[in-house]
């Protein structure tokens, strides 16, 4: 998942100058963006639920509906943009390790452009299994970084005590539904997407294999380490109210 844009200070949790506004805008242009693709992508379920008369329990979806309506350009952008948040971290405006950072970013990154952007074709109106990995990849996605770049845009205007409550419980609980989800749907999607892939090229293939193979130590890292942030932030704050 993608890494924290917390600004790097031991006084206060909110930065100043010029980077202050940089990091307000860069999260509130995120948030916009993805409340935007979160929103659409649920209106278009609901509008085929409801309008349609299909059966969600069925997981009756027009998927390359809503692949038209969500992927380009507003997925590639939306997470393109996170590779300025390894940026980030490697000249230390944020507090995220630089490791996490870039296997967070890649691995949404390397599903939308190395598996989805040349495959989609063999994935979307083809296989069930590997369209509802979509819709869980934009479910869980949405989710997470609207609640998480919200979190920041308010933390960085006015310090974290400025969030309220329920949001940071949201911010560092809803991962350990939401990152599984989201994992195994990467997966399903680079899975899928094999077929395809050795028609392309051989090499590819083994391109893609080797990231799956990656993904299982790599998923495991990734969830301990935001299972520790949060235990790090539960702990903070047992021993303010003591």
């Amino acid at each position: 998942m993608s890494s924290s844009s917390k600004p790097k200070s031991k006084q206060s949790s909110a930065p100043s100058g010029l980077t202050r506004q940089y990091l307000l805008f860069y999260n509130a242009a995120n948030f916009f963006l993805w409340s935007t693709l979160t929103f659409r992508t649920l209106r278009l379920l609901l509008n085929q639920f409801v309008a349609d008369g299909r059966n969600p329990l069925a997981l009756d979806v027009d998927v390359p509906a809503v692949f038209a309506d969500t992927y380009s350009p507003l997925l590639q952008i939306t997470q393109s943009l996170a590779l300025l948040e390894i940026l980030h971290s490697l000249v230390g405006i944020v507090r995220a390790p630089v490791v996490t950072t870039v296997m967070q970013v890649a691995s949404r990154l390397f599903v939308v452009w190395a598996v989805l952007y040349p495959f989609h074709g063999g994935i979307v109106g083809q296989d069930k299994v590997g369209e509802l990995g979509y819709i869980g990849c934009l479910v869980a996605w949405g989710i997470t970084e609207c609640i998480r770049y919200g979190f920041f845009v308010m933390q960085v205007n006015g310090g974290v005590e400025t969030v309220p409550k329920w949001w940071q419980w949201l911010r560092y609980n809803t991962f350990y539904v939401l990152y599984p989800v989201g994992i195994s749907s990467e997966c399903i999607l680079s899975y899928k997407a094999l077929s395809s892939a050795k028609e392309f090229h051989p090499l590819y293939w083994w391109f893609i294999v080797a990231v799956l193979a990656i993904y299982v130590p790599g998923s495991y890292v990734l969830y301990t380490h935001m299972i520790r942030q949060r235990r790090k932030t539960a702990g903070k704050k047992e021993g303010k109210k003591e």
